[in-house]
């Protein structure tokens, strides 16, 4: 055999080897290798490291074409929050806050809403059983459920967390919401709601987060803010409290919670879910640069920018059902009975503008009390009052607001055009004050700034309803349900017509639609109640809110689009991962 030949049966005995390694002649390789010149040696060695990267890369091909990356079980992710838990209750907390926060990924309820915001099942086997009638939900619980130390979880559970937040000696801020309803059980996983009336808005309460009935049976009404389950919750969610930090003077630095291998949702991928609190968001900021923390609960407009310099950071504009408006009240300010008055506001304020200065473009321009994409939104109301400084300028002439000779404010029988905005000390609010403030005064306004903190504005201006025009937003919730924010019995406290907006008409229509579960009822109904209001004029609508959530680009899975409110956005944190592994498809 000549030394080409011994080469070719080499190289041949090498692809077999690759495809069965057992078989691989190491024998000839001496005797070749001692018959071939350097050159023929260099050039054989050449050959097989050639051979075998190709290889490699066909077995890693063909690896890689015969499996998908899936989610893997592992990891952690740390966020931070600016604030202190103090309830981390879903009887006592009612959105907004970090007690939200935190009762959202430690409890459970029966109904929860996926990333398109679509009602599913959580505790629940299967969605409600309603009645002919819509007045009775029948809702029966999965087999197997089992509370964070595992104690299992019945029907009685349910009834008594109803309970507790109708009882007034409780106060939960959430008992209007279940002021109207009957709750039984008629076995240990069947729960029978019954309301008064047929209530549409009715099927997202039942995201209620469940207490453990073993745990707060025995805790007297006045005793409960005080209970140590207040910051050692035992829940049903996805994650379980391990660890409390506190620092010496007892204030909350951080929670530890693990993954719930019971969860009703499945075990979720992460491991461990770490929140730090922190007095500022600037302190927020700090420890994400820092790398102390992976994700920021929320991200202020105006800090925006020192976030987005990080490559590292994912930031999402999340969809709120939420809308930034200039309430109208009439009864404080005479000038705005005037329609034209009114419409002259509506025609000059510059969407644009506030979206950009004030929202840093995280936000969309709003025109009325349904937001985009919810049942019942009326697309053409946006059209009424487009931005138009001439037609706003000739609407006060014609009225008879005219500028005298040297002066910067318009006047009628010597009646200034002039009112105040009270609004309260968020930067958003203030910002957009300023704007209006300058937009209306360029068209002959006076306009007075009155901002104030959250406690003064509730309790000098909102209860009382003592302001002329009060700058605030509204969330509508998960329906656009507008009864509570327009309905005319809700214009004393605490009621939330700010605008003390009334109309028979509009009235009619809101209770029909809430009676009636058929979306293209309510559709019909809810359309023709926005043409009320737009044609009233009882607010001047600004921008419909985005919330800014930044996580690391480490932390996957993540899919919001659409939320109710902040704490809505951990409804799949039970899916989020940082492991994947391959598996054959």
């Amino acid at each position: 055999m000549n030394r080409l030949e011994e080469i070719k049966e080499y190289l041949s005995t090498a692809v077999v080897g690759i495809r069965n390694i057992h078989f691989f002649r190491m024998g000839i390789l001496p005797r070749l290798l001692a018959a071939l010149s350097e050159f023929e040696k260099k050039l054989l060695l050449a050959a097989i490291a050639a051979l075998l990267v190709s290889g490699s890369f066909l077995v890693t091909a063909s690896y890689l074409n015969g499996t998908i990356e899936k989610p893997n079980y592992g990891g952690s992710y740390t966020e931070g929050l600016v604030g202190q838990p103090r309830y981390i209750n879903p009887a006592l907390t009612a959105g907004g806050d970090v007690d939200s926060d935190i009762t959202r990924i430690i409890y459970s309820g029966l109904l929860r809403f996926d990333s398109s915001q679509t009602l599913v099942t959580d505790l629940a086997e299967q969605m409600p059983e309603i009645s002919a009638d819509q007045k009775q939900y029948t809702i029966k619980l999965r087999e197997g459920l089992v509370w964070h130390d595992g104690v299992p979880i019945t029907a009685d559970d349910v009834v008594f967390t109803i309970r507790v937040i109708q009882n007034a000696a409780y106060q939960s801020p959430l008992r209007f919401v279940w002021a109207k309803v009957d709750v039984r059980k008629s076995d240990d996983r069947t729960i029978v709601f019954t309301l008064k009336e047929p209530s549409a808005p009715f099927l997202p309460n039942l995201t209620q987060g469940i207490l453990p009935k073993h745990i707060w049976e025995s805790i007297e009404p006045v005793k409960v803010p005080l209970s140590k389950y207040n910051l050692q919750p035992i829940g049903s969610g996805p994650f379980m409290l391990k660890t409390l930090r506190q620092s010496e003077d007892g204030e909350i630095l951080s929670l530890t919670l693990t993954a719930f291998d019971r969860y009703a949702g499945g075990r979720p991928y992460l491991d461990q879910v770490e929140l730090k609190f922190y007095s500022t968001y600037d302190d927020l900021i700090s420890a994400y640069h820092s790398k102390d923390i992976q994700g920021l609960g929320y991200v202020p407009f105006d800090k925006k920018i020192y976030v987005e310099k990080s490559s590292q950071i994912n930031l999402y504009n999340v969809n709120l059902p939420q809308y930034q408006a200039l309430f109208l009240n009439r009864a404080k300010a005479p000038i705005l009975s005037e329609r034209a008055v009114r419409q002259a506001l509506a025609e000059s304020v510059n969407r644009d503008q506030i979206v950009s200065e004030a929202y840093l473009e995280a936000a969309q321009p709003s025109y009325g009390p349904i937001p985009p994409g919810y049942l019942g939104y009326n697309g053409a109301i946006q059209h009424a009052y487009l931005y138009d400084i001439e037609a706003a300028k000739k609407l006060l002439d014609d009225a008879g607001y005219k500028l005298a000779e040297g002066s910067t404010t318009r006047q009628k029988n010597g009646q200034a055009l002039e009112f105040t905005i009270v609004t309260n000390n968020s930067p958003l609010n203030v910002k957009s004050a300023q704007l209006l403030k300058e937009q209306w005064e360029a068209i002959g306004f006076k306009i007075n700034l009155n901002i104030l903190t959250i406690g003064e504005l509730e309790q000098n201006f909102l209860q009382p309803r003592e302001y002329e025009t009060l700058l605030s937003t509204e969330n509508v919730g998960a329906d656009p349900d507008p009864y509570a924010f327009w309905h005319s019995s809700q214009r004393a406290n605490p009621g939330l017509n700010l605008a003390g907006f009334a109309s028979r008409e509009a009235d009619q229509l809101i209770l029909e639609a809430r009676s009636n579960s058929d979306p293209s009822y309510r559709q019909s109904r809810y359309q023709r109640f926005q043409e009320l209001v737009s044609a009233d004029i009882p607010a001047v609508f600004m921008v419909n809110s985005l919330f800014v959530y930044g996580v690391s680009t480490k932390i996957h899975g993540i899919e919001l689009r659409n939320i109710v409110n902040p704490s809505e956005r951990f409804l799949d944190i039970s899916r989020w991962y940082t492991k994947t592994k391959r598996v054959f498809k």
